[in-house]
């Protein structure tokens, strides 16, 4: 695959990494070799994804009187809200970067939400989408799965 002027973003709710993708050349043998590496860019963390719904619906003296359906609406309100500060903040890298191609990994769960919420500037250069958490994946690995 040809990575010229290309970016990939790893994300999950709870942090996004973002790479440009860096051309290494050099001789072996005295043939050219061609490699890839990542360079970061960006990583963001997002605290309000790593707090407990109980967290965020306690006051000083305990916990309210909340139904567990209202800490469920609680949790997908929080999720959708995640959702789209990821996407907001790949959409801003991607207009302020303006890579030729952008490889993606977000989790297979909300992994269709995500492309939805991608404005259609950044849609138009995602090359590759991969379904997969891969925010944990060591650098010098995560080009492998693209």
């Amino acid at each position: 695959m040809n990575y010229e002027n290309a970016m990939v973003i790893v994300a999950d709710l709870g942090e996004m990494k973002a790479f440009n993708v860096k051309k290494n050349e050099g001789m072996v043998e005295n043939e050219l070799k061609v490699s890839y590496s990542l360079e970061m860019l960006n990583d963001i963390s997002y605290i309000d994804a790593h707090k407990k719904v109980q967290d965020i619906v306690t006051d000083s003296a305990g916990r309210l009187g909340h139904s567990i359906g209202e800490n469920h609406n609680l949790q997908t309100e929080r999720k959708k809200r995640s959702l789209k500060d990821v996407a907001n903040d790949i959409n801003e890298i991607v207009k302020n970067k303006k890579p030729n191609q952008l490889l993606l990994a977000f989790p297979k769960e909300l992994n269709a939400q995500l492309v939805d919420e991608l404005a259609p500037e950044t849609k138009k250069v995602l090359a590759k989408n991969v379904a997969s958490d891969l925010i944990k994946t060591h650098t010098a690995d995560i080009l492998s799965h693209f």
